[in-house]
């Protein structure tokens, strides 16, 4: 059995508390790069690549993804720093904690990573991402076809799949402007077109490599790698946030402390 543990569900949860109101000292939340939130593990199982009839990998089962929570700028190579448009950099200084869509119960988009596990799900035309956070889940079209003329700006955008070799290749686009990248507030524009690559390279790892093309918010693409390990017996659960975040009014401080 696993568990989770997030700090901001526990402030929210001692307000709750009548009889111990006198001994209960509410913490101001940390900025959300302190927030990344979930203490949950993934060892791995050790073994071969699997992989199907057709000699492709198998991508279906429950993973975890490592890094990026908190600021995407992980997942850069060394040495590079997220090449942001001047009118970005602005728009991210002024923001604050408290605005971050997630805490508004709102959908995490592609490439944002969340400390929650997700599963892949394979059929011979779609492959679904189903995520336990906010129990949101994208649609892969693996049928060949190809992106709309005219896309409607979505909160997960248009996503169409190919295979390369061992790689899946997901192509998205028609985001609208309104999620951000992280807890950092790395923000994006509608412009945003995302390429993700899902390599498998043996049963228990997978590689999420993922190329940023957005020049509306960013002077040239860039690209972040994440792993992120298999978990073998256990199941998505139960995620419910709604409209109910009682613990926004204790979320201080600026979203990106220090953005330069």
């Amino acid at each position: 059995m696993r568990t989770r543990l997030v700090g901001w569900w526990i402030a929210a949860a001692s307000l709750l508390t009548v009889g111990l109101e006198a001994q209960i000292t509410i913490p101001s939340t940390l900025p959300p790069t302190a927030r990344a939130g979930g203490n949950i593990r993934a060892t791995p199982p050790q073994g071969p690549l699997p992989r199907q009839a057709n000699e492709r990998p198998h991508l279906t089962g429950l993973w975890l993804r490592q890094g990026g929570t908190g600021n995407i700028s992980q997942g850069l190579p060394k040495g590079e720093t997220m090449p942001l448009l001047p009118a970005t950099l602005k728009r991210m200084q002024a923001l604050m904690a408290k605005d971050d869509p997630q805490l508004h119960c709102l959908p995490l988009a592609a490439p944002r990573g969340n400390p929650y596990p997700f599963r892949i799900v394979e059929t011979p035309t779609h492959l679904f991402i189903l995520n336990e956070s906010m129990h949101g889940f994208r649609q892969v079209f693996m049928d060949g076809r190809t992106h709309p003329a005219d896309v409607d700006p979505s909160w997960h955008g248009h996503s169409i799949g190919r295979w390369e070799g061992d790689t899946l290749v997901v192509d998205t686009v028609g985001f609208n402007d309104l999620t951000w990248f992280d807890n950092y507030g790395h923000l994006h524009s509608d412009k945003l077109h995302t390429i993700e690559r899902f390599t498998r390279t043996d049963l228990g790892s997978l590689t999420i490599e993922i190329t940023i093309d957005d020049p509306g918010a960013y002077s040239r693409p860039f690209t972040l790698t994440f792993p992120a390990s298999l978990m073998p017996g256990h199941e998505l659960m139960e995620y419910m946030c709604e409209e109910n975040n009682q613990d926004v009014a204790f979320i201080e401080g600026p979203a990106a402390p220090g953005a330069r």
